[in-house]
């Protein structure tokens, strides 16, 4: 398995991978909303905003992960990603894959400067890969979180997590309340 920062993999294959695992796992709607998210993130977000990574074998796709600019009301010194969305090839789910690019992804985006990583997803699944739970309190997001226990953050470079403070918002395809 290759895992690198988006590689030769065009935006439709990645849009077409993310739409076909959200419909398998919670519905049709859900697949084409998500589908329709990474498009928009694709083609909306520059390369400072949006850092995408794949995992493929042999010139196929098994895996994307998107990471996004995260931006603070007030100023802040801190440079933070979110992580959203991920996905794995349903064929290929439960053999780590996903865990393995994440770590690849975190390790590039620490060698880029970045301090954290948040994401609002499955503590279960993002704990192995070193996820903490964090306080919407803290880290105030752009909506009110239908899961508050799905907030979570990764410290890059050894910073303590509760430097991450403060009202965020995203990069403008996810700053949308739907996915909160």
């Amino acid at each position: 398995m290759q895992f690198e920062r988006l590689g030769q993999h065009s935006p439709t294959e990645i849009t077409t991978l993310f739409t076909h695992v959200f419909s398998d796992s919670e519905g049709a709607n859900a697949g084409l909303q998500i589908g329709t998210l990474t498009d928009e993130m694709q083609r909306e977000c520059n390369s400072d905003e949006l850092m995408p990574f794949v995992a493929h074998q042999q010139g196929t796709l098994f895996a994307a992960v998107f990471f996004s600019q995260l931006y603070f009301k007030h100023h802040s010194k801190i440079k933070a990603m979110i992580l959203s969305p991920m996905a794995v090839a349903s064929s290929q789910q439960g053999k780590g894959i996903g865990q393995e690019l994440i770590r690849f992804a975190l390790n590039d985006l620490k060698a880029h400067g970045v301090d954290f990583v948040v994401t609002y997803g499955d503590p279960r699944f993002y704990s192995k890969t070193g996820f903490e739970p964090i306080s919407e309190q803290q880290l105030i997001p752009p909506f009110t979180l239908s899961f508050p226990h799905g907030w979570q953050a990764v410290s890059l470079t050894g910073k303590p997590l509760n430097e991450l403070v403060g009202e965020i918002h995203c990069v403008a395809p996810l700053n949308q309340s739907q996915y909160w």
